[in-house]
């Protein structure tokens, strides 16, 4: 939260000290950046998504829209850009003492919980999802939703993360299933039929499979 009053003292200190000589220009300005949050991964995040969505945007097209059409158009962008691998890209670029330190007060907390989701996903799908980063992550995605719980009551409740997790080992039991003829992948039934060596079928609920 953003305390005027203590901002405003910690400014004059650092002009008392830089008029004393104690501090250098360079010096007031790297403490005014760590005031502001400016060295927080946080900004540097927003900074990194706001040069990806205008690297998209070309000078023409920008002067063959309105301001409203303008704006539409960076969301668009800005929507693509995090369902890439723009997210897991930028965390893995980053440092774990960094994520760790991110200020989620710094950034717009919805397109922020949208970044996250984004980039656990992908440490989920890259078997990654016991990386030190991805538990900070997760731990960053936790208290996001307890912060939106908050403002949208009908905000999901559930561990999207652990949710996501176990989808992907359902589907991979699936897959072995599908492979063994042990189990129906569809219905988990046993009562199996084979045909051949490639080919099975569930009596309980009819369906075929082919194995590769």
């Amino acid at each position: 939260m953003f305390d005027t009053e203590t901002h405003e003292a910690k400014l004059r200190e650092l002009n008392e000290r830089y008029i004393a000589g104690k501090l250098s220009r360079e010096g007031v300005q790297n403490e005014i950046s760590c005031l502001l949050g400016e060295t927080n991964l946080a900004f540097r995040l927003q900074n990194r998504l706001l040069q990806a969505v205008n690297g998209e945007l070309s000078a023409k097209g920008k002067e063959r829209i309105n301001l409203k059409q303008y704006l539409a158009k960076c969301g668009e962008i800005e929507d693509s850009i995090i369902q890439s691998e723009f997210p897991f890209a930028f965390f893995q670029e980053a440092t774990l003492e960094e994520i760790e330190a991110l200020d989620p007060t710094l950034f717009d907390s919805k397109t922020l919980m949208l970044i996250v989701i984004s980039a656990l996903r992908m440490y989920i799908d890259n078997e990654q999802e016991n990386d030190p980063k991805a538990e900070a992550l997760h731990k960053i995605y936790l208290e996001l939703k307890i912060s939106l719980c908050a403002l949208i009551p009908e905000f999901p409740k559930e561990d999207g993360f652990v949710d996501y997790l176990d989808n992907r080992e359902s589907k991979l039991l699936a897959e072995q299933l599908k492979q063994t003829g042990e189990k129906c992948p569809y219905c988990s039934g046993t009562h199996i039929q084979k045909y051949g060596q490639k080919k099975f079928k569930c009596v309980s609920c009819g369906h075929y499979w082919r194995t590769k």
